[in-house]
C-alpha cells in the first residue's frame, strides 16, 4: 500500500520515556503464542490473551493459552459473512465465551483512548484490545493487538505499548494508527 502523505513513520526516539499501566514482563509468556495463521486471526490471539491475563490476576489461576484459542476460534472468526474481524465480533465472542462464568462483560468502544487511558490508570489497570487501521498508516496494517500501557512523548503524542502476537510482547504503536478498542469489566458481585 501506497504512504500517504499524513502518515508519520515513528522511531525509537519519538516513544514515550515514561509508562502508564502494567508491566511488560507481566506479558512475556505471551511471547510465544505467535498467530501463524492465514489469513491472521490476531482477535483471537489477542482476547484469549486478554481472558488468560484477568482470569490469572484475579483468580490466580492458570488457564491453558491453547484451549483458549481453540475456544474462541469459532466465536470470533468468520462469525458473520464478511471477512476480518470487528470490534463487535470480539465483545461478542467474548461474551459467548464469558457467559456462563458471570465475572466479566466484554464491552466495545469504536474509538480507542478514552478507554485505554481510563483502563490503565485505574487502580488496578486491565488491559485493553485495539484495533490499528492501515487507512492510519499503522505498520501493522488493519491488526488487533492488547495494549498494556500508554505513555505521551515530548511532542505530546500518545503511544501505546503491546503485546502484538507476532512474537513481541513491548510492541509500541502511536494512538493516532488505531481505532476500535474492547475490554472486559467485571460484574458487581
Amino acid at each position: 500500500m501506497k504512504k500517504i502523505k499524513w502518515q508519520k513513520n515513528y522511531s525509537y526516539k519519538d516513544h514515550p520515556k515514561e509508562w502508564t499501566g502494567l508491566n511488560p514482563l507481566e506479558f512475556k509468556a505471551y511471547r510465544k503464542y505467535i498467530n501463524r495463521i492465514k489469513p491472521g486471526i490476531c482477535g483471537t490471539y489477542v482476547s484469549a490473551a486478554l481472558v488468560h491475563y484477568m482470569i490469572n490476576k484475579d483468580r490466580d489461576y492458570e488457564l491453558d493459552m491453547e484451549l483458549l484459542l481453540t475456544a474462541l476460534k469459532p466465536k470470533i472468526e468468520n462469525r458473520q459473512a464478511y471477512i476480518g474481524t470487528f470490534a463487535w465480533d470480539l465483545k461478542n465472542g467474548l461474551n459467548d465465551l464469558l457467559a456462563e462464568d458471570k465475572t466479566y462483560e466484554a464491552h466495545y468502544h469504536m474509538i480507542s483512548n478514552p478507554i485505554v487511558i481510563r483502563e490503565l490508570s485505574k487502580e488496578a489497570p486491565q488491559p485493553v484490545i485495539v484495533g490499528t487501521t492501515r487507512l492510519f498508516g499503522s505498520k501493522y496494517g488493519n491488526h488487533w493487538l492488547l495494549v498494556y500501557a500508554f505513555g505521551y512523548n515530548e511532542q505530546g503524542k500518545l503511544f501505546y505499548r503491546a503485546y502484538d502476537n507476532h512474537g513481541r510482547t513491548m510492541a509500541v504503536i502511536p494512538a493516532s494508527q488505531t481505532l476500535a478498542c474492547v475490554w472486559l469489566e467485571k460484574f458487581e458481585q
